[in-house]
């Protein structure tokens, strides 16, 4: 999992994304606990290293990728409901990243953002 990314690479994301379709949008839920907050999103299927964390100001950004993995030996597609493509979920909060120090994990399909307290 990648996190953080200088200004090029901020603006490089940008102008791309200017010209790329609408991707799709998991779910987050956001919890406040005593030492922080949680972040929790739903990516089943998007592998560890294709997941990109920033916080800036008082927004995270989780962005990634997921990708379809077993189609090799099909022929035709019979129906088609899960989204195989780029994500982008800006996630205001009621922090300030310099306040915060944040850690993530992610098991089962599910990313867990902690962002604890800075003493």
């Amino acid at each position: 999992m990648k996190t953080g990314k200088g200004a090029v690479g901020m603006l490089q994301d940008l102008t791309s994304d200017l010209f790329r379709p609408n991707g799709w949008r998991p779910k987050a839920d956001v919890y406040r606990c005593a030492d922080g907050l949680l972040v929790k999103l739903e990516l089943a299927g998007v592998a560890e290293q294709d997941i990109s964390l920033t916080l800036q100001r008082s927004s995270l950004i989780v962005e990634g990728k997921r990708r379809d993995w077993c189609v090799t030996d099909t022929q035709e597609s019979l129906s088609m409901e899960i989204t195989y493509d780029w994500f982008r979920r800006t996630i205001r909060l009621p922090i300030t990243s310099n306040s915060v120090d944040m850690h993530s994990e992610y098991r089962n399909g599910m990313l867990l953002v902690h962002l604890r307290n800075r003493r």
